[in-house]
This record gives structure tokens, C-alpha cells and sequence, in this order.
């Protein structure tokens, strides 16, 4: 064998050694991490005491996932927070930089958490954790679920269905007229701010406007049209279209509803 060969043998080597010890640092979180707390539904990894009041908001999340059809009570989730270890860092650099990230059975917060005051701050933007952990939990679920071939982004459903789902179990309770104000939240921030990328709910936090307009358009679906998260998946109606549909129930619903 040439020394070139040698050389691009021995590279590769050692390039698949450390692409397998990167895959076992995301897989294994225990290793970054100084301690963990163990609960019948979690692992929670983390660096600093935890929070009593943590597992109270994980509560509450997971009240909010049980309402989900991919809810499976039997599959347990690693929470792993951002609190010194370098662990969600890592994973930051295989996705981009956002408030959480959910792969597998794992669950990585990032930004400040206040546990507290029920909330996530990343780059000044403050998110409901309660919301946030259901978000990315419901990510989970749908993997669990579905399977990897069938769960995004290998199966590249519609952006809109997979992540306004999560959102659709996050921001629980849903109605008919929940969702006519919804609309109309979204409505008045287009109208007031629309190169801005948030959008202001009632309870002072915020959500990605974008992420947003996928709930409303979830819930339109789910709370109006009847359809499960499934027959969602498999529909084959544009995005255009629905809001095509959405826009016009919101004008029979205008036309019915004095207070909308």
C-alpha cells in the first residue's frame, strides 16, 4: 500500500472514531453532566442542585402531553439542562442555536431557566418552560410513535403539521373559540409588527410567530375539521388550501359570533 493510501486509510480511521465518539457523547449525556436525578417518567441530567419546583413543571408538561394520541406511558425521557455542563453546547453544534431540542428520548434545554417563574430566556425572548418542555416531550412521543422512517425530518412531513402538533399539545386547552382568538392575535400582530419574530401571549411569554401560525392552523384541523394527528399526516390538502379554509370559517364565524 502507497503512503497516500496509508494516509487516507488512517484519516478515515480516525475521522469514523471520532464521529462515533461524538454519537456516544449525544447519546450518553451522563458523561458532561455531574449528576443525575432519576423519577419514574425521567432522567434529569444536571450540574447545579435541582430545583424542587423542576419537577413540578415537568408535571405540568407532562399533564399537558398525556391529551396527545402519541402519548405512550411506558416511554421514559432524559431532561437535560442547561446549567454548566458543556452537553447542550454539543448538541447545539449539530442543530441550530434555539430555546430547546428534543432527539430520540432526549429532551436539551437551552438559554436561563427560571424555574420559578416558569420560564425559559434565550436571547431575551422568554418562553413558557411548562410549554416548552410539552413542545419538545410531544417531538419525542411522535418518534416513539411513528418511527424514525416515518418521523421528520427523514419523512418530511409538512413543517407546518409537525411542529404545529407540538404546539397544538402545548398550548392546551383547544377550542373553536380558542382558535378565533388565535386568529385574531395573530391577525393584530401582523397588522401591528409584521417583520417581527414573536409573537406576545397572555401569559407574557412569547412563541415564534412562525411556529404560531402552524398552531393556528393545527388547531383548525384538529378543533374544526375532526381530523387525528394521523389522518393530519396523511392528508394530502395544500397548506394554501387550508388557509384558504381557515380563512373562510373565520368569516362565517365573524358573521355568527359577535364577539369575535
Amino acid at each position: 500500500m502507497s503512503t497516500r493510501k496509508k494516509w487516507l486509510v488512517s484519516a478515515l480511521a480516525s475521522g469514523g472514531c471520532l464521529l462515533l465518539g461524538f454519537i456516544a457523547l449525544l447519546l450518553n449525556p451522563g458523561v458532561l453532566y455531574a449528576y443525575q436525578t432519576t423519577t419514574p417518567q425521567y432522567t434529569i441530567y444536571h450540574n447545579q442542585p435541582l430545583a424542587p419546583a423542576l419537577l413540578g413543571r415537568l408535571r405540568q408538561a407532562r399533564d399537558l402531553v398525556k391529551t396527545s394520541e402519541v402519548f405512550d406511558e411506558s416511554l421514559r425521557l432524559d431532561i437535560c439542562l442547561n446549567d454548566g455542563s458543556r452537553y447542550p453546547g454539543l448538541v447545539q453544534a449539530v442543530w441550530s442555536p434555539a430555546f430547546a431540542w428534543s432527539f430520540a428520548d432526549k429532551v436539551v434545554l437551552n438559554g436561563t431557566v427560571d424555574v420559578k417563574a416558569n420560564q425559559l430566556i434565550f436571547r431575551a425572548y422568554s418562553w413558557n418552560l411548562s410549554s416548552l418542555l410539552a413542545h419538545e416531550m410531544t417531538h419525542c412521543y411522535q418518534l416513539h410513535r411513528l418511527g424514525w422512517r416515518h418521523s421528520n425530518p427523514l419523512a418530511r412531513h409538512p413543517t407546518w403539521k409537525w411542529e404545529g402538533y407540538a404546539e397544538y399539545v402545548a398550548r392546551y386547552p383547544q377550542s373553536p373559540r380558542r382558535l378565533r382568538q388565535n386568529v385574531a392575535r395573530l391577525q393584530q400582530a401582523q397588522h401591528t409588527a409584521p417583520d417581527q419574530w414573536d409573537i406576545q401571549l397572555a401569559d407574557s411569554s412569547c412563541t415564534s410567530r412562525e411556529y404560531f401560525s402552524y398552531l393556528v392552523l393545527t388547531e383548525y384541523c384538529l378543533d374544526v375539521k375532526h381530523l387525528t394527528f394521523q389522518q393530519l399526516l396523511q392528508d394530502t390538502t395544500s397548506e394554501q388550501a387550508i388557509q384558504q379554509q381557515l380563512a373562510k370559517w373565520c368569516q362565517l364565524e365573524k358573521a355568527t359570533n359577535a364577539g369575535f
